[in-house]
């Protein structure tokens, strides 16, 4: 069994929070997530910058790279600025 990683990703989006979340919170999201074993624990915006967004997940380690590399093109269909991410992992 793999070791759990808690990653923090935060990212601009281009739309209002309220329209972006509804898709975090879909069905085909968890669906998405649960493919690579990812647990969302958390996603916000921050109070200074309502577009920049916060997510914490908890998954085997490496999977949420996968999990953005194959669903790349899907998660910039909803107005995430990739250019802005940014990623750290903890154990």
């Amino acid at each position: 069994m793999s070791r759990k990683i808690t990653t923090v990703i935060s990212f601009k989006i281009e739309s209002k929070f309220e329209e972006w979340v509804k898709i975090f919170d879909s069905k085909e999201a968890d669906m998405r997530h649960s493919e690579f074993d990812i647990k969302p624990i958390f996603r916000g915006f921050s109070k200074d910058d309502p577009k920049k967004v916060i997510c914490i997940h908890q998954a085997p380690e490496g999977n949420i790279q996968k999990f953005v590399k194959a669903n790349s093109e899907w998660i910039k269909s909803h107005k995430v600025d990739f250019s802005t991410m940014e990623e750290s992992s903890w154990i």
